[in-house]
């Protein structure tokens, strides 16, 4: 009898973290189409949840950004390390692929938009969410920076060069107005400009 409740609780517990992805889905399709001020009562209808099932899964409403957020970049996050992990091919190739892999990705993500473009510390309390974001991403890509062939190339610092790496990124999602990307563009662009400054000559 204990071993049934035992499995019981395995299975709710396996079953938590795909709650909380769905739910997560469905704030992002709600913040999305109604921006920051949506209700935790919409997003719970959009979810087919109870507003207590809602908190007891993402908790408050900031907390619920946040986490919507971090979902979000999570996948972007996947797509950054895939372009970078590939040694085959020069850093600044690399590098500049993966700038403009998250131009044209947070321009193709509604609620990544919404954040990058609209957030403001009135609306979320902080800006605690953008500042996750932005943390999580530095923490991710530093590395490549660190790497010993990389950091003889840099003009500054690793850390340096990232903030200023990620200024540029910043600057391309604010500067494309249009949520259609014109990606080849934006490589001429960093290409021409942006890697220059980053990078001594070889």
């Amino acid at each position: 009898m204990n071993g049934g409740r035992a499995s019981s609780g395995a299975r709710v517990t396996d079953r938590a973290p795909a709650t909380r992805a769905r739910l997560l889905d469905a704030a992002a399709t709600v913040l999305a189409r109604d921006g920051l001020d949506a209700s935790m009562e919409s997003i719970a209808d959009e979810a087919g949840v109870t507003r207590m099932t809602l908190y007891r899964h993402l908790g408050t409403r900031d907390q619920l950004l946040i986490g919507v957020l971090m979902h979000a970049s999570g996948r972007l996050a996947r797509g950054i390390t895939g372009l970078l992990d590939d040694r085959t091919r020069p850093f600044e190739a690399r590098l500049v692929d993966a700038m403009a892999y998250v131009v044209a990705q947070v321009r193709a993500t509604p609620v990544l938009r919404l954040f990058v473009e609209r957030v403001t510390p009135a609306q979320v309390g902080s800006f605690e969410a953008v500042g996750d974001f932005l943390g999580g991403i530095h923490a991710l890509v530093l590395p490549y920076f660190e790497e010993p062939e990389v950091r003889a190339r840099l003009r500054s610092d690793p850390l340096h060069a990232l903030d200023w790496t990620l200024r540029q990124v910043l600057l391309q999602l604010m500067v494309v107005a249009d949520t259609t990307v014109d990606v080849e563009g934006v490589h001429r662009e960093l290409e021409l400009f942006f890697v220059p400054s980053l990078l001594r000559p070889d």
